[in-house]
């Protein structure tokens, strides 16, 4: 059965190449989050940025099945040494990462594989105007906001890294919202639409906040 978890994912297939995020995964494949998901039959190329696989490892895949919100990916051709890192991480307590949470207690908590960190990074979500992002990690935000966009609506995130560059842009999904009325409101998205300069800078930036 598919364990729930979010990590980043690379894929490319006909026409595209995208950097999004996973919604579970087994030791046969994995959903991917997509805006636009290849059609089922269709061979893509992965990138799973699981601890212990390298950057330059690929994985071929073949999409199984395809819906609105992404595609399901059975690998065709996985090493003995990727299958043993998956297994790990499904071996793993708790998840690898959930973005539907509210923001951590205090910056770097964390007791999954891929930190979170409760630092303010200025974002613009959607049409709701500037806002601060919280609780920043590889595959997600929560982002501070008194208006959070319903659940499972896509939004476009302009991030503001500070390295000197223009704003970032990727879409995301709305995972969790927290109205005014529950807490500290906002919406809590899940990267499913960037390029390999979006993935490039957040990976950079993250490092920058871990070696604080």
């Amino acid at each position: 059965m598919p364990k729930l978890m979010a990590f980043a994912v690379r894929f490319v297939s006909e026409g595209q190449t995208v950097q999004t995020t996973s919604r579970d995964l087994d030791e046969d494949g994995l959903f991917v989050r997509c805006v636009e998901p290849p059609q089922m039959g269709e061979r893509v190329v992965l990138r799973l940025y699981l601890p212990g696989i390298a950057a330059g490892d690929s994985i071929a895949a073949m999409v199984t099945e395809s819906a609105e919100d992404g595609f399901r990916a059975t690998f065709s051709d996985l090493s003995s040494e990727a299958r043993g890192h998956i297994q790990v991480a499904l071996h793993a307590g708790g998840q690898v990462e959930q973005v539907h949470e509210e923001p951590l207690s205090h910056a770097g908590e964390n007791r999954r594989y891929l930190t979170r960190y409760l630092d303010r990074l200025h974002v613009t979500l959607g049409n709701v105007g500037e806002h601060e992002a919280l609780n920043l990690s590889g595959s997600g935000v929560f982002v501070t906001t008194d208006e959070p966009p319903e659940l499972d609506q896509i939004v476009q995130l302009v991030l503001s890294f500070p390295d000197g560059s223009p704003p970032a842009q990727v879409q995301a999904i709305v995972l969790h919202r927290v109205l005014p009325a529950e807490g500290a409101a906002g919406a809590g998205v899940q990267f499913i639409a960037g390029d390999d300069d979006f993935r490039e800078r957040l990976d950079l930036y993250l490092e920058s906040l871990q070696n604080r």
